[in-house]
């Protein structure tokens, strides 16, 4: 027989008894399980990130957030492990956006002249 994948339940009633300083969160046992419910489908077995996750809440929210709210802010947590900069992080033109601003004059058809915006592709990007 295989070991459960699943964090212990005690862990996730902990962490969601963390978000019980936060206004509204739910009184009935019923608004608890969908926390800990949510808080399963977020990870399976990463105890450390459910931690990170539920102190970054309580450290930010006010008001408990709805299941739906807590997979947002996972999502917000997991991003950057997953987006590659276009640009190179240290590039004094760009700052790692991967794009190069600027202006330059334009002189569109019965409108004065003037100086519009512009980007293009940052040279640290075509490297």
């Amino acid at each position: 027989m295989s070991a459960s994948r699943f964090l212990p339940d005690e862990f996730y009633d902990e962490q969601v008894n963390r978000l019980s300083c936060l206004d509204k969160f739910p009184l009935l046992p019923a608004g608890q399980k969908e926390l800990r419910r949510t808080l399963r489908r977020i990870s399976e077995s990463d105890r450390k990130f459910l931690e990170r996750l539920i102190s970054r809440v309580v450290d930010t929210f006010t008001i408990c957030p709805k299941p739906g709210e807590l997979m947002q802010q996972a999502d917000a947590m997991r991003k950057p492990l997953t987006e590659k900069p276009l640009g190179n992080p240290d590039c004094e033109v760009c700052h790692g956006e991967g794009w190069e601003s600027f202006q330059k004059w334009v002189e569109p058809g019965g409108v004065d002249p003037y100086m519009a915006d512009f980007a293009r592709p940052c040279k640290c990007r075509l490297r």
